[in-house]
């Protein structure tokens, strides 16, 4: 079983990193769990992987999720792949750890 600090590091920045597998042209914005044979957070969106839209959608929902600004979240790498890299930052990784676990849970 993936454990979600497989998921949730920490970066040489300082920043908190989360890597993501990101389905594009779903019927809904949601944050599914971890897919546990690519070792990555599954999150959903509904915008067309298209001109960067689910890529905006992604920092949309995380900044939402996270309680932080847009700017605060960048995406780190994956920019045209499913399989994304973004960094956070104006948070800790034990705030970030505790959100995704308690969500995780429900």
């Amino acid at each position: 079983m993936v454990d979600i600090s497989d998921v949730v590091t920490l970066s040489s920045s300082g920043d908190v990193s989360i890597a993501i597998e990101l389905q594009p042209s779903s019927s809904s914005t949601e944050i599914l769990g971890i897919n546990e044979w690519r070792q990555r957070l599954q999150v959903k969106v509904t915008s067309p992987a298209l001109k960067g839209a689910a890529n905006q959608d992604l920092i949309d929902l995380m900044s939402d999720f996270f309680g932080l600004s847009n700017s605060s979240v960048k995406l780190d790498s994956g920019a045209k792949d499913r399989r994304k890299r973004i960094l956070l930052s104006d948070t800790s990784l034990e705030i970030v750890v505790e959100k995704l676990e308690h969500y995780l849970e429900n």
